[in-house]
Order: C-alpha cells, then structure tokens, then sequence
C-alpha cells in the first residue's frame, strides 16, 4: 500500500468495508487511492479454496466500496 499525503481533508480517513457471513466477520480497512489493492485482495481470496469468502462476497464488498465512493463524491459536490 501506498502513503497517502498528509492533508487534514475527509478524503485522507481510513475506509472500512465489513461482511458479516455464518460465525465470522470480514473486515477490510484501507486509505482512500488504495481500492485497487483492496479489488486485487478481495478476487485472491475469493478464488482461494481454503476460505469461506466467494465471489458473491467479493461483489458484495466491492459494491460497498462503490457506494462509499458514490457518497464521497455527492458529499464534495455540496461543499
């Protein structure tokens, strides 16, 4: 993961995506510019075998994240 610029804006907070499924609870913590990383994360484990989460959890998470992104940038536009 790359550094992010020390700047005191909403876009610098950590995000965090979490899927609850069965007994066990995901939870994906990352910086704003890093979803790449997080996209890349999800698609390794969902084709790991040895791991409950699927694709569908991956789409799930991934679409969580698009929603936090779509609020981001309604949130810069009324500002």
């Amino acid at each position: 993961m790359r550094p992010m610029p020390a700047d005191t804006n909403s876009t610098t907070e950590p995000r965090q995506l979490v899927l609850m499924k069965k007994n066990q609870r995901w939870v994906f913590r990352y910086m704003p510019g890093e979803e790449n990383v997080v996209l890349h994360w999800l698609a390794q484990t969902a084709r790991d075998e040895q791991t409950d989460f699927d694709w569908f959890d991956a789409a799930v998470l991934s679409h969580q994240m698009g929603d936090q992104m779509g609020a981001q940038l309604k949130a810069m536009m009324h500002t």
